[in-house]
């Protein structure tokens, strides 16, 4: 237990209770077994020992929960193309009731559906299940009124994970880490669908798409490996142009006619409108399908809204942060106006405002904000919040330091989107990477020139002077089946740096530099982290030839084009007709 976190957890519930706020939350955590290349641990919905490890999970936090559990089968979700409907374990809990844990039917007996007990009322007793997803176990946590709750329940669910060997993160035999492959949404409600706050204040859900998309460090910085159209959580603006122009009109009207808006009206005007890219509504990063939805019978008019844009936290702490921060910000919109025009960031929000040293200032703008209207959040949670992923390498030259950081990078869908609407996963073209690379150096100085496979790298000068910032894409591997037959891998990748006369070369192995073979998966993260290391040299270097980056170049230097360009330029020099 992180008491400070709870501290500042107690702390930011006492602020909206004092508001006389009320914003329940779910969550849906996904575990995997990481140490597993089984297909029903890496992308199958079922098979294997998945069902006896979700019996296993709810057994082992059934008695962690505080209050009365009562365990049984439910019946489960039938997906298209599925031959049976998959299976699925539940917990009815009455928080603070006296009675531990009882297992009213055998979890592998028949199914029985959810009521509440006799005498009971829905928001007294709340549910849970577990219920398997491609690659994952999912746990759909009870809705929690505050933030207290809603992180001790959560610290719960990871420790019975843990305990049954299931993992909230993944690690790669290169050493990197990724999150289950389940993602991690929030829900944000009431404790019924009469008392959803989006019911109660019709302006806030206009406001809260507004500022989703004028803030894309809440799309980006907390998202997964799969990000941008053919993700879980596309923004509005990564879809087709016209749906976005709509979205625009959509939610001037909503502002508009305050008040006055009905549940119909607000699920109606902007459910066609939160889609992907197939028009799909449940893959959104605002997915609104239960939020007053008359054609999702019996979950449909829960007065829910879902954040899709997030990865499975690492911790219980890390959860429970992200979702302080989204309840915090759905507490600031619901008590201020919020008309700010949707932003059209056009190519800059892949190109740059990806980056993350732009999603970091953008985040800590959010929390200014936050703060200035008398909701912020405390140190720890703020800490946790704007937590990086380790560089891949820093490098001092004089008084300049360069650092090189792993990107966000925007993997497109491969063939028609309907084809793959009804399989349990679609397929893109992973191998496309993007590195950050920023120079820190003293207001004035020269950042050197940086160069990438005999081109330069163009610096953009930010922070007022005392930075240099640029962005690389790659192709990482060969993908089969993939884009651009013939091109080759960028591996290993090599920056050059040279600064007043000293030079280096920082080279990006994707796999054991020289070759060779890992021997299985990494055991624990201090494994990953070594062989993350060891996949990054950093060399003296000779004399570097650069040409100029083509009139024009954006803040990534996309090196894949750039190969075709060199090609061209050959065959021109060399007389072709």
């Amino acid at each position: 237990m992180d008491r400070e976190l709870v501290e500042e957890l107690r702390e930011q519930d006492a602020i909206l209770r004092a508001r006389r706020v009320e914003i329940w939350l779910g969550s849906e955590p996904t575990f995997t077994d990481r140490r597993s290349d089984a297909a029903w641990w890496l992308s199958a919905a079922e098979g294997g020992d998945k069902r006896e490890r979700a019996q296993a999970l709810l057994l082992a936090l059934a008695p962690r929960l505080d209050g009365a559990v009562t365990l049984q089968p439910s019946p489960g979700r039938q997906f298209p193309g599925e031959p049976a409907p998959r299976f699925a374990l539940a917990a009815r809990l009455r928080r603070g009731a006296p009675g531990g844990c009882t297992v009213l039917h055998p979890l592998d007996g028949p199914a029985v559906p959810l009521t509440p007990a006799d005498g009971e009322a829905a928001p007294t007793e709340t549910l849970l299940t577990v219920t398997p997803d491609p690659g994952v176990i999912e746990v759909n946590g009870a809705p929690a009124p505050d933030l207290e709750t809603f992180y001790r329940e959560s610290l719960a669910i990871f420790s019975a994970a843990e305990a049954c060997g299931l993992s909230p993160v993944r690690y790669r035999y290169n050493g990197q880490v990724s999150d289950s492959g389940g993602g991690g949404q929030i829900t944000l409600g009431g404790p019924t669908p009469a008392t959803s706050p989006f019911f109660r204040h019709p302006g806030l859900l206009a406001r809260l798409v507004r500022y989703l998309c004028n803030h894309p460090a809440l799309s980006y910085a907390f998202a997964g490996d799969c990000v941008g159209s053919a993700s879980q959580g596309p923004r509005p603006d990564e879809g087709a142009r016209e749906r976005f122009e709509e979205l625009q009109v959509a939610v001037d009207r909503l502002e508009a006619r305050g008040a006055h808006v009905t549940p119909q009206e607000l699920w109606a005007s902007l459910a066609p409108l939160l889609v992907d890219a197939s028009g799909n509504s449940h893959r959104a990063e605002l997915n609104v399908e239960k939020l007053w939805n008359p054609w999702l019978p019996g979950r449909g008019q829960l007065g829910l809204a879902e954040l899709r844009a997030l990865r499975m936290a690492p911790t219980a702490a890390h959860l429970a942060a992200v979702a302080a921060l989204f309840r915090a910000l759905a507490a600031r919109l619901q008590a201020a106006p919020y008309d700010e025009p949707l932003a059209d960031w056009g190519a800059a929000l892949h190109d740059q405002l990806a980056l993350p040293s732009r999603l970091e200032a953008d985040l800590r703008g959010v929390l200014e904000d936050l703060e200035s209207r008398g909701v912020g959040l405390g140190p720890r949670l703020c800490a946790l919040l704007l937590e990086r992923p380790e560089p891949l390498a820093e490098v001092k030259l004089g008084r300049a330091v360069l650092t090189v950081s792993p990107a966000a990078e925007f993997w497109p869908l491969l063939g028609d989107v309907a084809s793959q609407e009804l399989a349990p996963s679609r397929l893109v073209d992973s191998s496309c990477a993007r590195v950050e690379v920023s120079v820190a150096l003293p207001r004035g100085a020269a950042p050197g020139r940086i160069g990438v496979a005999g081109w330069e790298v163009p610096l953009q000068l930010v922070d007022g002077g005392k930075r240099h910032l640029a962005a690389v894409r790659y192709r990482a591997w060969v993908p089969r089946p993939g884009l651009h037959p013939g091109l080759p891998a960028h591996d290993p990748l090599v920056l050059t740096w040279e600064r007043e006369g000293e030079r280096v070369a920082v080279e990006l192995h994707g796999w054991l530099p020289g070759g060779g073979v890992y021997a299985g998966l990494p055991g624990d993260d201090d494994e990953a982290r070594r062989r993350r290391r060891e996949r990054v040299r950093v060399v003296p270097c000779g004399p570097i030839t650069l040409r100029p980056p083509p009139l024009g170049a954006a803040l990534t230097l996309d090196l894949r084009r750039l190969d075709a360009l060199g090609a061209s330029a050959k065959v021109v020099t060399g007389g072709s007709p």
